[in-house]
């Protein structure tokens, strides 16, 4: 394969971007798969892990989706009940870390009329907004609101703010994920470690809560991290060469609509619509009752109940990745002896300190 692809398919470059965009991402995978073991001392190079733009596909190359829930588990460990945790969820796209981050838009009344979903990484659109600013401002006008302006986007520097009036809240847009571990840099970090087996005290390890703990290549709480881990891990395990398949991203599986009823018996699966990105892969989605229907999101029922939060519709939608194996049975790497201490690196970091810095944010600033 001579170049990645924009994730989504997404076709807002030109040739020059999109050439400096698979370069940037053929770099992060080339840093991946060599680790860091003179930061973190339970890191190593990861031998399995590949480029797919400079190892050519081998014959039994096979995908392989992984997915997960898309509400976030460390919102659910911490509430009493449902209508807690999505509220809380609701309330701050900071706690909306399973790659998927919304936004709620309600009518004078409360009532909700529209509820946006995005899974885009935030590389993409500083990369977007240092080649291509107009760009930028035009998608932000046309997916978020004509209103936007220029200034609305920057720093006071004049750099892009991804945390901009427009894409920081749940009420006014969401037009990437912001939350500070939903990024590309993490995906292509939780795959790349992953990609080792380890075997402390001589016993392999399957189970995917045993592999993230021992691994340290994520957040052992979150839905996301052990299942993607857990999910690279059993190909290794095969002895396979593992990368992610082009182009690299998280995308929306899709949304699971069993038990829901709308007033006039329309199946509200027709009600999400896929706004950037393929239907395989998709990278934003509205979940919107026409204008013609007569009512809004809040009249539809999910077992029985209203939807009053962003974050009911949130549970039923799965996220994913997609991987690749090849050379299966070929790639044989003896496992990783033990799980190495991790303390000496991270002292003085908190919980969610330390997962942010294992996974490794990256950023293609330098276009």
């Amino acid at each position: 394969m001579p170049s990645f692809d924009p994730p989504g398919f997404l076709q807002d470059f030109n040739q020059q971007q999109q050439e400096a965009w698979s370069d940037w991402m053929s770099q992060q995978l080339d840093d991946a798969k060599a680790g860091q073991p003179d930061v973190y001392d339970f890191d190593a190079p990861r031998p399995r892990f590949f480029n797919v733009t400079k190892t050519p596909l081998a014959a039994d190359a096979v995908e392989k989706d992984i997915s997960w829930t898309a509400f976030p588990r460390l919102v659910a460990i911490d509430a009493a009940t449902d209508e807690e945790r999505w509220k809380t969820a609701d309330g701050s796209r900071d706690v909306q870390d399973e790659y998927c981050e919304w936004s709620v838009t309600r009518l004078a009344d409360g009532r909700i009329s529209r509820v946006t979903f995005t899974c885009e990484g935030p590389e993409y659109w500083q990369f977007l907004a240092a080649t291509d600013p107009a760009k930028v401002l035009d998608l932000y006008r046309g997916h978020i609101d004509p209103a936007v302006q220029p200034n609305d986007l920057l720093t006071s520097a004049g750099t892009y703010n991804p945390r901009n009036k427009w894409n920081s809240g749940t009420s006014k847009g969401a037009m990437h994920l912001i939350q500070q571990n939903n990024t590309l840099g993490a995906e292509i970090e939780l795959a790349a470690g992953a990609s080792n087996t380890r075997a402390p005290k001589g016993v392999l390890l399957t189970n995917d809560q045993d592999l993230i703990r021992c691994g340290a290549y994520g957040q052992a709480e979150r839905h996301s991290d052990p299942t993607i881990g857990g999910g690279v891990n059993l190909l290794a395990r095969t002895d396979a060469n593992i990368s992610l398949a082009n182009p690299v991203g998280i995308y929306f599986a899709g949304l699971n609509t069993a038990g829901w009823a709308s007033p006039d018996g329309t199946q509200p699966a027709l009600f999400w619509k896929i706004t950037r990105g393929t239907a395989e892969k998709a990278v934003r989605a509205v979940f919107e009752v026409p204008a013609d229907r007569g009512y809004l999101v809040s009249d539809v029922t999910i077992n029985g109940k209203p939807i009053k939060f962003g974050g009911q519709i949130s549970d039923f939608i799965s996220m994913k990745l997609t991987g690749v194996a090849m050379n299966i049975g070929k790639s044989a790497h003896p496992p990783i002896a033990g799980c190495k201490s991790r303390a000496a690196k991270t002292a003085g970091l908190t919980k969610i300190d330390v997962a942010s810095t294992l996974r490794r944010p990256a950023t293609p600033a330098r276009y």
